[in-house]
């Protein structure tokens, strides 16, 4: 008999981005299946967030909780309230503020929790603060969920019982996927239709290193100075590439649009994508390029060689070596046919082994397990 589990996520964000997609086509898949899933998400000044208004325009009943400053204790009596009078059975968090604070409020409410771990970036002292303390919450969770195997490593150095850590991949929904955006970036950014125009999208902050790719582009531009490079992405590293650029001089041909809402669309213009990296958990980026056919090159970190197959769907680099990255650009902006195979088989990639169905299915189990466990 069909029993239904309650369910509820819980997320610190400001913007709809790629873990924000992935919650929100999973409650979509669970809602469908009968089960009662809502969104909770922190507020700034008591205001909704994209988050939130994306989720609600998509049929997902939203909750909101939110605080005067970062150590008010009242959202925590708030989110023990709501899980006791909705007789929540789980609460998934995602990131450290949620996973720290959702997990008081869980204890308080009697209901378990599972951390959905995507890795750390280490980008400010403060943040890294607070990162140190997500990893000792790690440790008392009821589950932790691993986005890639590089990741489950990262959880197990941690301290975290194996038995408590499942690996379950992002995932992509191809049905859905946008087709090509209506204005074209190339003529918005006076890129000729014609010329190689390698991207890359994030935010900007250290552990994406767009500073490396500033240095790439410079080798690449030596040698092929008709190459175009962009960065979709907004952060506090901003001035500090703008300056690099300028130094470089390449500005004419490297270019920060700044956040783009429709960035996935914008993707079928390019001709490569690069991930740079220092760090991923299992880049939804990737998976974004590979549903518009393109090539990646990318930093052999993380969760990313769980997606890229060098030689395959793309290459993989050792990251910090600005100049084998350059070389490898070259080599993919010389040879089109590599391109176009390439990018197929990372369509072919993401289309048998990173969809909804297969993630949706593997979170039932936990959570149906979970449940058993602990009633």
């Amino acid at each position: 008999m069909h029993t239904a589990m309650r369910i509820c996520h819980l997320i610190a964000t400001n913007f709809y981005g790629g873990p924000e997609r992935q919650i929100c086509q999973h409650a979509l898949r669970m809602m469908k299946k009968d089960h009662w899933l809502r969104i909770i998400s922190f507020m700034d000044n008591s205001q909704s967030n994209e988050l939130m208004n994306m989720a609600i325009s998509q049929g997902i009943k939203v909750s909101g909780v939110s605080g005067l400053h970062p150590f008010d204790p009242r959202p925590i009596w708030k989110l023990r309230d709501y899980l006791r009078h909705n007789r929540v059975d789980i609460l998934c968090t995602h990131g450290y503020k949620s996973s720290v604070l959702g997990r008081i409020a869980s204890w308080m409410a009697g209901c378990r929790q599972i951390v959905i771990s995507r890795g750390w970036t280490g980008e400010s002292r403060r943040v890294r603060i607070y990162e140190f303390l997500d990893r000792i919450f790690l440790r008392l969770a009821d589950a932790v969920v691993a986005v890639s195997d590089g990741q489950r490593q990262k959880i197990l150095a941690c301290g975290v019982r194996p038995e408590k850590v499942r690996v379950i991949h992002n995932a992509i929904d191809l049905t859905t996927y946008p087709g090509p955006a209506e204005k074209s970036v190339r003529a918005e950014l006076g890129i000729p239709q014609d010329a190689i125009l390698v991207a890359t999208a994030g935010r900007l902050s250290p552990e994406k290193n767009h500073l490396g790719l500033v240095e790439a582009a410079r080798h690449v531009l030596a040698k092929m100075p008709d190459v175009y490079f962009v960065v979709f992405g907004e952060g506090f590293l901003r001035p500090e590439l703008e300056k690099a650029v300028a130094d470089a001089g390449i500005g004419h041909r490297f270019f920060l649009p700044g956040f783009r809402s429709d960035v996935r669309s914008l993707f079928h213009e390019i001709d490569i994508f690069v991930l740079p990296s220092h760090t991923e958990g299992l880049p939804n980026v990737v998976l974004e390029a590979f549903a518009c056919r393109k090539p990646v090159v990318a930093t052999s970190v993380g969760g990313t060689p769980e997606v890229v197959s060098d030689g395959v769907n793309g290459i993989l680099v050792a990251p910090n070596d600005a100049e084998n990255l350059a070389n490898t650009i070259v080599e993919l902006c010389a040879d089109s046919r590599k391109r176009v195979e390439m990018g197929m088989n990372g369509f072919q990639v993401v289309q048998s082994d990173f969809g909804f169905e297969k993630q949706t299915s593997d979170y039932m189990l936990l959570y149906k397990n979970l449940i058993c466990v602990y009633n």
